[in-house]
């Protein structure tokens, strides 16, 4: 039997997502997710693009939603949008969808008064990061701390003392730094003019 070939033609359509795109997101999109939590999900966005927080945007190909995005208002500058959930289906991702996710996202932003676009990323999300930069996101010097909550601190208390045992001076010499200092306060060689060493 000969293999036969058909050429596939669809319409991809960006638009703001609705309350009915639930399942094709959880078929195309969010597969570890159940058809309930991302209908609970979408019903919040929704709600909540109604108050101009959040806006929640879908690709569109022959009815279903096989790609998406998602632009959340910093709560502490209005003017910051942060970037999240963007997923497209497999089989649609060599048609740049993600690309004009991206540029739709823009655009509701820049048409709601959000003018920077941003997104969080783990250093180890490389390929992800590279493609953000290829959207013209540009990377920030930005240190992120973080602590077990409940984690002893004994360690890092015990290497504060340690430190400052190693840094502080013997009692001993403790009566004959406090004279020095006031000795060197009616000394001319003391004061300080900029190029001159201080006495500590």
């Amino acid at each position: 039997m000969a293999n036969q070939e058909f050429e596939l033609t669809t319409t991809l359509r960006i638009r703001p997502a609705d309350a009915n795109d639930a399942r094709a997101l959880e078929q195309y999109c969010f597969t570890g997710k159940t058809t309930e939590d991302i209908d609970q999900e979408l019903q919040d966005d929704l709600s909540r693009t109604q108050k101009g927080e959040v806006y929640r945007i879908v690709a569109e190909a022959s009815g279903h939603a096989i790609g998406n995005i998602r632009l959340e208002r910093h709560p502490l500058d209005p003017e910051i949008g942060e970037v999240g959930q963007l997923a497209v289906s497999a089989p649609f991702r060599q048609f740049a969808v993600a690309d004009r996710l991206i540029d739709f996202a823009e655009q509701v932003a820049e048409e709601n008064g959000i003018t920077t676009l941003q997104i969080e990323l783990s250093r180890s999300e490389e390929a992800i990061i590279n493609a953000y930069k290829g959207w013209g996101f540009d990377e920030r010097p930005i240190v992120t701390l973080q602590k077990t909550v409940g984690a002893s601190d004994t360690e890092s208390t015990a290497e504060q003392e340690a430190s400052t045992d190693e840094t502080s001076e013997p009692e001993e010499n403790a009566e004959e730094t406090l004279q020095l200092e006031e000795s060197s306060e009616d000394s001319e060689d003391a004061t300080d003019d900029g190029g001159q060493q201080k006495l500590l």
